[in-house]
């Protein structure tokens, strides 16, 4: 990432992208300011060093990143197959049902076959 430049044309500091605010005290640094870390074994707390309120916390850097675990394409398959027969199973329950209706082989409550 770029860095912004410092100062603007008018001599006056801008601040940076990562500036911390805090809402207690109003205090404001960049996040590599002089805000008090403390770590707490996964994460780390970004405390403000004038009223100690605890504004943000985060993943500690230096920790084990938890990985995604990577798409198998067994288990992509296995899903495609199982959505594919769910479907079908559906579409032949609708089929079967609507010849029943049509043959009168089974009762339907409110349907008459027609007598021939």
């Amino acid at each position: 990432m770029t860095q912004p430049a410092s100062t603007r044309g008018d001599g006056a500091p801008t601040q940076r992208k990562a500036t911390l605010f805090c809402w207690e005290c109003d205090h404001s640094s960049p996040v590599d300011g002089d805000w008090v870390l403390e770590s707490n074994g996964r994460h780390v707390a970004y405390v403000c060093p004038n009223c100690e309120t605890a504004l943000t916390k985060r993943p500690r850097p230096n920790g084990p990143a938890r990985e995604r675990a990577p798409i198998v394409p067994v288990a992509a398959w296995q899903r495609a197959i199982r959505t594919s027969t769910t479907v079908w199973r559906a579409t032949v329950e609708i089929g079967l049902s609507s010849l029943t209706i049509l043959t009168g082989a089974g009762h339907v409550s409110g349907v008459r076959a027609a007598s021939a």
